[in-house]
Formats: structure tokens, C-alpha cells, sequence
């Protein structure tokens, strides 16, 4: 009986073809049977089943045409068998009231057929309002998830330099008269410092807003990659770099068509996930290659770390995501750098990805393509800032 039931749906996924060749043949079947049990059996009702089938699969220009093909065979059949066009009168009432009723039940089956497409209509916006409805359900815990994991963070992020910073600034209000001026100034050094430890974490936050609103297009210009590297090199802590150590190889010829501040930020971003998470007295190998002098610019950053776990890797630079070991670790993090730096990137027209057999000890590799230099006809205007650059070397 399940198969009963289903039947009836089941022609409708089939193909026009298939239901086409399945119609005619039932018709040919049907009028095969009729025109040779005729003579002795009056079984019109077997024409009900072509006609209803041609009426459940294609609707009212299917009845019309089956009912056509129907009259036109037998209309020709019993003029011949009775050797004349003109029928009594009773077998003409007969004959033509059996279509009639034909014609009555295949709009029956065609409104069937317009309620089962109705319902089941119903059904399928029933169900992608469902589905809808879930995944919006699904965005919004996992938007209230970032938010709490936001707040978590910046909560935890600002209350270790605030503690400092209100601890010395207690300890400078009660005992100040007893403290040495070289106290003092000890103490208000370390103030400062916990002071720029909070501008950081808001600048890190304003930054991750402005890049989730409209980032500011990206002034390209050619950029040597070794003179930027070193720049970067220079301008950290050297405490932070001394202990690692950094192998540079980059061919001083190498230039792309970037933006040097947005470039500066995503190495600055990089080495600031090397000193947070990438073991000391390990080796970090950057280097850089290019095919052609038409292809991008491949420069990648190899560390020695633990590695990512190839299940999160998708998610690395979504904003607020960190790793789950990071997340239960004490090493501070808000989860934007990497964010920051795959927009950064986009806006130079280069990308950002990592690569990491995830196991410990192998370390990761993050890699960035830029774009080359345009032709020497192009290469004297940025197109981006409309102004002149550096001379094609």
C-alpha cells in the first residue's frame, strides 16, 4: 500500500520524456484493447486510464491532447466499421457522451493534481522557513558566542594591565612621602608601561572595527620586501627578537606593488603570534620566491611552534577565534590579528593563508601572495591613490 501511495508523486519526478513515452504507450495499449474488445464489449472506462494519466502528468494540455488522439483513432475506426460517417443516433449519443464523461473526470484528476501541488508547495516553504528559521537560530548563538568570547577576552585583557597600573598608582598615593625618588621613578615607569599595554589592547579594537566596516583603500606603491622586513625587524623589541633566531631570504631585488603601512601591519601582526605562541631559541625562517616577473610575490613565514590542528585551520582567520589551546592557555589574545591581516591583505589585492601538518614541534607556515609590479606603462601611478610612486627599478 506505501507503494500505491507513492506512485502517484513518483510520475511527477520523472522526466517530460519519460512520462511522454509511458502516456502513449498506455494510449496505444488502451486503444489497442477497446478497438478489439469492441464488438463484443462496449469497455470505453479502459480509456479512463490514458486519459487520467495524461491528465495527472501534464495537466489540461495533456487531457486535451490524449482525448484528441482518442477521438481521432475511433472516429476513423467506426466509420469504417460501420461504412458510413453518419452514426445512429444513439451510438453517435453514446460515443460522444463516454468522452464527455472522460473529459469530466480528467478535471477531477487535475484538480487533485492542483491541491497535491498546492499542499506539497506548502510543505517545501514550510520546511525552508524551518531550515531558515535553524540557521538563523545557529548564527545568532553563534554571534551571542563571540560576543561573550569578546567580552571574555577584552575582560581579561584589560584587567591584568589595569590592576597593575591602579596597584602602583595605590602604592605612589599612600606611600609616597617614604619612597625613594629612584622608587618612585621605578614605579611610575612600570605605571607607563601598563598604561601602553591598555592603549594597545584599544588600538587592537578600534582596528578590528574599522577593518569590519570600510577599509581604507590600500595607497599601493613598489615596495621592496627585504628594506620592509628589516624595518619591521628594527622597530621590534629587541628582547623579543634576540631570542630566536630569524633567517632572512629575501633577494634585495624583490618588490612588489603593495601598500608599505598595510604590509608593515600584517608582518608586525606575524611576529607578535611568533613571540606570543612560537618557543624560544627556535628558528624562524622567512623567505620569499617568485617564478616570474608577471607572477605574484610567494613570501612565507616557517616557525618551529606546535602547529595548528587542521580542523580549526578554516577557522584561523575569523575574528575572535582562537585556538582551543590558546583559549584554555595563559598566553593573552583577542582572536584579531589574524583577521586584521587577511583583510589587509585583500585590500592589497595579495591573500593569506597557513599551513600546518598540526603536529608539535613542526610548526606552521603562513603563507601571503602580492601583487607583482605592473608594466613600466602603468607602474608610475598607483592605482588606488591616483599619485605618482617610485620609479620602476
Amino acid at each position: 500500500m506505501r507503494y500505491v501511495k507513492e506512485w502517484p508523486r513518483f510520475l511527477l519526478t520523472l522526466s517530460n520524456q519519460i512520462r511522454l513515452g509511458m502516456l502513449t504507450l498506455c494510449t496505444m495499449v488502451c486503444l489497442g484493447i477497446h478497438i478489439l474488445t469492441f464488438p463484443d464489449s462496449h469497455n470505453g472506462s479502459l480509456l479512463l486510464i490514458p486519459a487520467g494519466l495524461a491528465a495527472w502528468m501534464f495537466k489540461e494540455r495533456g487531457l486535451f491532447a490524449c482525448l484528441a488522439a482518442e477521438i481521432a483513432v475511433l472516429v476513423v475506426y467506426q466509420s469504417i466499421r460501420l461504412k458510413s460517417i453518419w452514426w445512429p443516433f444513439s451510438f453517435a449519443v453514446f460515443f460522444w457522451g463516454g468522452f464527455l464523461v472522460l473529459l469530466f473526470v480528467g478535471y477531477i484528476i487535475i484538480v487533485v493534481r492542483a491541491l497535491v501541488d498546492s499542499a506539497d508547495a506548502a510543505r517545501r516553504n514550510a520546511e525552508q522557513a524551518k531550515r531558515q528559521t535553524a540557521i538563523a537560530y545557529d548564527q545568532q548563538l553563534q554571534l551571542n558566542q563571540l560576543k561573550d568570547h569578546f567580552i571574555t577576552n577584552v575582560s581579561h585583557e584589560l584587567r591584568t594591565p589595569l590592576t597593575v597600573l591602579g596597584g602602583y598608582l595605590e602604592l605612589l598615593k599612600t606611600h609616597h612621602e617614604d619612597l625613594t625618588v629612584v622608587k618612585r621613578t621605578d614605579i611610575l615607569t612600570e605605571a607607563l608601561e601598563s598604561h601602553e599595554e591598555l592603549v594597545n589592547l584599544v588600538d587592537r579594537v578600534l582596528e578590528a572595527v574599522t577593518v569590519s566596516g570600510e577599509l581604507p583603500p590600500a595607497h599601493c606603491e613598489v615596495v621592496p620586501v627585504h628594506q620592509i622586513m628589516q624595518e619591521v625587524l628594527a622597530h621590534l623589541n629587541p628582547a623579543d627578537v634576540q631570542v630566536y633566531t630569524i633567517r632572512l631570504q629575501i633577494a634585495e631585488q624583490v618588490m612588489v606593488w603593495a601598500d608599505p603601512q598595510y604590509l608593515r601591519q600584517v608582518i608586525n601582526h606575524l611576529f607578535s603570534n611568533i613571540f606570543k605562541y612560537v618557543p624560544k631559541q627556535t628558528q624562524i625562517t622567512i623567505e620569499t620566491s617568485q617564478p616570474a616577473s608577471s607572477s605574484p610575490v610567494y613570501l612565507s613565514v616557517q616557525d618551529a611552534g606546535p602547529g595548528i590542528p587542521s580542523e580549526e585551520m578554516p577557522l584561523l582567520f575569523e575574528k575572535l577565534v582562537r585556538l582551543k589551546r590558546d583559549v584554555a592557555g595563559p598566553t593573552p589574545g583577542m582572536g584579531l590579528g589574524l583577521y586584521i591581516c587577511k583583510h589587509l591583505m585583500e585590500a592589497m589585492g595579495g591573500r593569506i593563508w597557513v599551513e600546518s601538518s598540526g603536529r608539535m614541534g613542526e610548526g606552521c607556515r603562513f603563507c601571503l601572495t602580492l601583487p607583482p609590479l605592473p608594466p613600466p606603462s602603468l607602474s608610475l601611478v598607483s592605482p588606488t591613490a591616483g599619485q605618482a610612486s617610485a620609479e620602476t627599478p
